[in-house]
């Protein structure tokens, strides 16, 4: 995935300068000793015991245990450069780091084992050629039971050296661990409504950032934090209908324009419905890297029912249905690479219009809030056709159940009932290929009768 995906996900950058100092150390590395300054809890054995790529004994890692110098942590980072530059100005010596700096097996260690973390996080980053600016990344999932209803927030951030004559060793690891437990800790003991709600989050988020940041700034060093956080499925910018948009929130872009839509009904081929899944995602996600507030314009459209260009029926439903579900499939994907998990399914929600009567100028009332989620058998043998019928179809049988019941029958069922009803037209829709979902904790139902109640 190009950096240039990447880069649209993110919310926010925020750059400050924070220093840690010695007294400040993260609680986690109090009793680590300075001469092996390797925060990690639980290492695993030597990577000398199991290099897939050198010789596998312990003589393999001693020339970088000889760069773990005594009390290394206590050194200011220019002279652990200097010292380290003179060990290894060989041409042996450099040709090791470098083998070893490949090997993608010691690479995935370097949270687990002390001479990995060593190489990855400490010795690399601060001798490097470009050893002032050094970027990490790292996500972070709120803690439900159910991985299909937790939040993810992935981060990315630059520690940029500004006085190498200044700042130690063991400090510039303190800040590098606690901007990773900071933004690891955000989205902990957080309820289910808060984490839907995308616009509250991410200023709590900033809010969060800022605190930690205040409590630690200094000019030695500074930080850049990027972030992207996505909400749980009901608020995640995937297909939803108008009313699912909070009419009391302005709009962030402008209307999409003639020449917006134009781009995108180009991807209206005639025989666009015949196309595989996974062929029409990868031509509209380059269409949506090209100009991303092109994209953002017509999403919003979309979410506000606000069009300004006149569409006829079948590009309506082109926007509506195909492109957003597709739009929806892409960020799974593109979400599941940077947490480095499955893509979750896609969902669609909605609020339906409120169902009520009158009586002697007392009433009754009913609401509906329900989402599904979906998946695909095979994205490169299913067709873009099937998958709009059946999603379609499990949206308009909703619809005709709601509509086509009185409020009587309604005011009689409980939530169960409605999820009951829900569920098996969950499954007359769903197909070998196309499998819908529902339950309890995707659908809202709330009722009131107020009629011959005396007041």
């Amino acid at each position: 995935m190009s950096k240039k995906i990447f880069m649209s996900l993110f919310a926010g950058l925020l750059t400050v300068t924070v220093f840690a100092a010695c007294e400040k150390q993260n609680a986690s590395t109090q009793n680590i000793s300075e001469s092996a300054y390797v925060p990690i809890s639980g290492a695993q054995k030597s990577y000398s015991e199991n290099m897939s790529d050198m010789q596998s004994d312990k003589r393999d890692m001693q020339k970088l245990h000889d760069l773990m110098f005594d009390n290394y942590g206590k050194m200011t980072i220019s002279e652990f450069q200097n010292k380290v530059w003179k060990m290894i100005d060989t041409d042996e010596y450099r040709n090791y780091l470098e083998q070893l700096s490949k090997d993608e097996a010691f690479y995935q260690m370097k949270d687990s084992d002390e001479d990995a973390y060593f190489m990855f996080y400490i010795l690399e980053p601060l001798t490097a050629e470009k050893w002032q600016s050094r970027e990490y990344s790292g996500a972070a999932v709120s803690n439900f039971p159910n991985p299909s209803d937790n939040a993810s927030l992935e981060y990315v951030f630059k520690l940029n050296i500004l006085d190498d004559d200044k700042i130690y060793v063991k400090d510039y690891v303190d800040v590098r661990t606690g901007v990773t437990d900071t933004m690891n800790d955000i989205l902990k003991n957080r309820t289910k409504e808060e984490l839907r709600n995308k616009s509250f989050m991410e200023t709590d988020i900033q809010t969060y950032i800022d605190d930690f940041l205040r409590y630690i700034q200094a000019p030695e060093i500074s930080i850049e934090i990027e972030f992207a956080y996505f909400p749980l499925s009901a608020e995640e910018e995937q297909y939803t209908k108008s009313d699912n948009a909070d009419e009391n929130e302005p709009r962030r872009y402008s209307n999409g324009t003639k020449e917006d839509y134009d781009s995108l009904l180009a991807l209206k081929k005639p025989n666009y419905q015949n196309m595989m899944i996974a062929d029409f995602n990868k031509a509209l996600l380059e269409w949506a890297n090209e100009n991303h507030e092109r994209m953002e314009r017509i999403n919003e459209d979309t979410a506000y029912n606000d069009f300004q260009v006149t569409l006829t029926a079948e590009e309506l439903s082109f926007v509506k249905m195909t492109v957003c579900l597709s739009g929806a499939e892409n960020g799974k994907v593109v979400q599941s690479i940077y947490t480095e998990t499955q893509p979750s399914n896609p969902c669609y929600s909605e609020y339906l219009p409120q169902k009520t009567t009158n009586e002697n100028g007392t009433a009754a009332w009913c609401s509906l809030y329900y989402q599904f989620s979906y998946s695909i058998s095979d994205t490169e043998t299913v067709t873009v056709g099937e998958r709009d019928r059946q999603i379609e179809g499990m949206i308009n049988s909703v619809h005709a159940f709601w509509n086509d019941t009185d409020i009587e029958s309604i005011l009689k069922m409980s939530e169960s009932d409605i999820v009951g009803e829900l569920k098996k037209i969950a499954a007359a829709c769903s197909t070998d290929n196309v499998i819908i979902t529902t339950n309890e904790e995707q659908v809202h139902f709330e009722c009131m009768d107020e009629r011959g109640i005396m007041f």
